[in-house]
């Protein structure tokens, strides 16, 4: 869409959808010796207003105003519908406009009613890109690819992933960020280090991108590292695919190019660190899928942020130079007695102390007399270990949030000594173990590589490819053994003292008003193609999913009780599932939810929209490079077309089905049961259902209560925090 406004700004009625006469001058701007900043400087007027910054920090006491100005719009509201029913009740002004808009959505209801004529289309895709020209290819040595050709491309992307399973449970702290760690420090090229602002430059002249992140997929427990390059035309790919075999093969990881490294982490780690900072939709699935998948430490480590936050505060401290000899003895032996204070103090006397370690002189005289043993001997290291020093008070400020007060004794202590372990590893020895992982990643077995373009870039970059991957060792696979438990429930355990499972969680977030609903039970996948009860299950599901006037969005959306939400599935994760954000108030979108689903009535005319709406994914409107990698993806995951094929086609036959109408409002209720707490089904009698909310504890205290009355007297909602996701170092 921006692009389109962009073109639209352009004069003429002839453009180029490229842009690249605009791209053209800007290039002639750029490679010019005139300074003409100063001529768009003025013309943009940017030097006329007086310059200003500005910036945010955290005010508690905004939430409780934001309460009270709640309170006094809900009281002016009913003041007014009292004064407007001539009624001095308030109950009965409540009363009489309960029934005035269910009036109202009765009316809007029938009206947007399903008609029973509509039927979703007779020939419906049976694959998710019946047009993908595409073909498996297996290189000399043994390595698969997956090609997908466009005849009308000039641009390429090249991709390679290297499966994960051979890293040690004990290496994986490696793993965290290493996609940033080969792309954004820089490269050794014939011997000659290329910082990363000369790659990066360079990279702008001659590809397009170059990227690398984690493939994963939960249902499969694939995971994979991915490098990927492309390029605009063929010279530009070749290119791209050199780049590639640079960063896999000679990342700039000496120590004398530390200082790169440690900015990389630095920015790494403050970009996980405030994740829980941002809007619900761009985080709240991460910790719940992390929480379904806690039994794989792989995927926790490289898809987890609550995780790799850890890892990668780990690691920052085994970058971290101690200093001289006379510093690492006086750091180790003050983290080493720090460890101590948390079982001394309360957690705003600890964080007086932090905040006096890190020169905040008004808090100095606040430092209870418990804590000050601790600040004295701060005061008296040298000052490259007091720097060294000050970093942990910042860490362990920071990490304070991510512990409740049940295990801040032990948590403080557990940072404390990490700290200090970490940190008294040289960091050449951490760099070596770093490559010894991408090393180790380097072999044929695992590997597997896809490629998107033209048949002809394709016959072009035959040789880059043979050379990408004639550089990885000829060795199979060899899975490494991890530890079977779940992390979360196991450090929850360690934490309350109890040895059953939990089967209702809540993430505390204390940055929100709001809460959300996460919920998940097992579902169908494409893989069930046979299994009519499953797929008929899954239809029901889909009866009031989706975006339809009937369907529990637009209701939920229309009563103001949840901004995005809804009934989820799909048969690529194998899930269904109940989400709900930025809820006033979890029991009562619940409540409303369950009520609107018991007036439901059969409708004809909702068969059609589920079957419609299980059709619903498709990739031949995406971008080529995503419709090509995500092909790869499936095939590697076995989701091959004929799979996909056989799935859709046993919804079609059921479709011909009499009785399908019947069948599937008969299973409606109990199959959304399985999600919807309180609509008949206990938690505890559906096996693999995940009950996953997340919000602060005033909204955690209220769906508690809620499941007291709908479930038993006895459930308890289990408080989890982000430090029950860290994989914790083992002393």
């Amino acid at each position: 869409m921006s692009h389109l406004i962009d073109l639209n700004r352009t004069k003429g009625f002839r453009k180029s959808v490229t842009m690249k006469p605009e791209l053209a001058t800007i290039e002639k701007l750029l490679v010019s010796k005139e300074n003409v900043w100063r001529t768009y400087v003025v013309r943009w007027k940017l030097a006329d207003a007086m310059p200003y910054a500005v910036a945010a920090k955290p005010a508690p006491q905004l939430g409780e105003k934001e309460e009270q100005a709640q309170a006094a719009r809900a009281k002016a509201e009913l003041e007014r519908l009292k004064k407007e029913y001539r009624v001095g009740d308030d109950a009965e002004a409540l009363r009489r406009f309960k029934a005035e808009y269910d009036a109202t959505t009765a009316e809007l209801e029938r009206q947007a009613q399903q008609s029973s004529n509509l039927r979703f289309v007779e020939m419906p895709p049976l694959t998710l890109d019946d047009q993908l020209d595409f073909k498996v290819s297996t290189l000399p040595n043994g390595v698969p690819m997956v090609g997908s050709t466009f005849e009308n491309m000039t641009s390429a992307t090249v991709g390679i992933a290297l499966r994960l399973e051979g890293a040690p449970e004990d290496q994986l702290v490696y793993l965290s960020m290493l996609p940033a760690l080969l792309t954004q420090t820089g490269v050794i090229k014939d011997g000659k280090p290329i910082s990363f602002e000369e790659m990066t430059e360079l990279q702008r002249k001659e590809i397009l991108a170059l990227d690398s992140y984690f493939s994963t997929d939960f249902k499969f427990n694939r995971a994979e590292l991915a490098v990927r390059g492309s390029g605009n035309d063929l010279g530009e790919s070749q290119r791209a695919l050199e780049w590639m075999k640079l960063v896999l093969r000679s990342p700039d990881w000496r120590p004398e190019n530390l200082a790169r490294i440690r900015d990389v982490v630095d920015q790494t780690l403050s970009g996980l660190r405030n994740r829980m900072q941002s809007a619900e939709e761009n985080w709240v699935n991460d910790p719940a899928d992390a929480f379904w998948r806690q039994d794989n430490p792989l995927l926790l480590t490289t898809s987890s942020f609550l995780t790799r936050a850890h890892n990668v505060h780990r690691l920052r401290w085994m970058l971290k130079d101690a200093g001289s000899e006379a510093d690492r003895e006086a750091i180790s032996t003050f983290l080493s007695n720090l460890a101590g204070a948390g079982a001394k103090a309360k957690r705003d006397e600890l964080k007086i102390l932090l905040g006096a370690m890190q020169g905040k002189s008004e808090l100095i005289k606040q430092i209870p007399a418990s804590l000050l043993p601790y600040g004295e001997e701060f005061t008296r290291l040298a000052r490259d270990a007091g720097a060294i020093a000050v970093d942990a008070a910042k860490d362990l400020e920071q990490l304070l949030a991510d512990i409740p007060d049940a295990t801040l004794p032990s948590d403080w202590e557990y940072l404390a000594r990490q700290i200090r372990h970490d940190l008294l590893i040289p960091p050449p020895e951490v760099l070596a173990k770093l490559n010894a992982v991408r090393q180790s990643l380097l072999r044929t077995g695992g590997a597997r590589l896809f490629f998107i373009g033209s048949p002809a870039s394709r016959t072009g970059l035959e040789p880059g490819v043979g050379a990408l991957v004639a550089g990885l060792e000829q060795k199979p696979l060899q899975p490494a053994k991890y530890a079977s438990s779940k992390l979360v429930e196991s450090r929850l355990r360690g934490r309350i003292g109890e040895k059953e499972s939990p089967l209702y969680v809540g993430l505390i977030n204390p940055n929100t008003q709001g809460g959300v609903f996460l919920n998940s039970a097992p579902s169908v996948s494409y893989l069930e193609a046979d299994n009519r009860e499953a797929i008929l299950d899954y239809l029901a599901s889909r009866l009031y999913a989706g975006g339809g006037a009937h369907g529990i969005f637009i209701k939920t959306w229309g009563a103001g009780l949840a901004y995005s939400n809804g009934f989820r599935g799909s048969p690529a994760t194998g899930r269904m599932g109940y989400y709900a954000e930025r809820t006033p108030e979890l029991p009562q979108t619940l409540s409303f939810v369950i009520n609107e689903l018991k007036k439901a009535k059969p409708d004809p005319g909702l068969v059609e929209y589920a079957i419609a709406g299980a059709f619903g994914a498709f990739r031949s409107a995406s971008p080529y490079e995503v419709r090509g990698e995500s092909m790869a993806n499936d095939i590697a995951d076995g989701l091959t077309p004929d799979v996909i094929r056989r799935f859709r086609q046993s919804i079609l036959a059921l479709r011909q089905d009499q009785k399908l109408v019947d069948e599937l409002f008969k299973r409606m209720a109990v199959v959304y049961a399985r999600i919807l707490p309180g609509l008949g089904v206990k938690a505890g009698d559906v096996e693999g259902g995940i009950y996953y909310v997340i919000g602060p504890e005033k909204q955690l205290s209220a769906y508690e209560e809620y499941l007291k009355t709908v479930e038993d007297p006895s459930v308890r909602l289990h408080r989890i925090y982000p430090r029950d996701y860290w994989m914790p170092l083992k002393f």
